[in-house]
């Protein structure tokens, strides 16, 4: 019996996509880091938000995000990159 293979995170992936209970956001570029309770998330924005949407509330306030060159932030989810328990 082998294990089912895990997706890459995309981010047009919600959060009813996504079983890990903590999401782990974090910036490369300017050292920001957090974390979010996943109940909590969907119980205030519901199942249904992109992680798209959720990196840029996420990322309020980086002068890097709307950066004349483009978004330039480095904010990504830890522990949900190619190795993420998506559904």
């Amino acid at each position: 019996m082998s294990a089912k293979p895990k997706k890459p995170l995309d981010l047009s992936s919600t959060l009813r996509h996504v079983r890990a209970p903590t999401i782990e956001v974090e910036c490369r570029a300017c050292g920001r880091a957090g974390s979010y309770v996943r109940a909590e998330l969907i119980k205030k924005l519901g199942a249904s938000i992109t992680f798209a949407r959720l990196r840029r509330m996420s990322a309020l306030g980086c002068d890097r995000l709307m950066d004349a060159d483009g978004d330039r932030c480095g904010t990504r989810f830890r522990r949900l990159g190619p190795n993420a328990a998506i559904s």
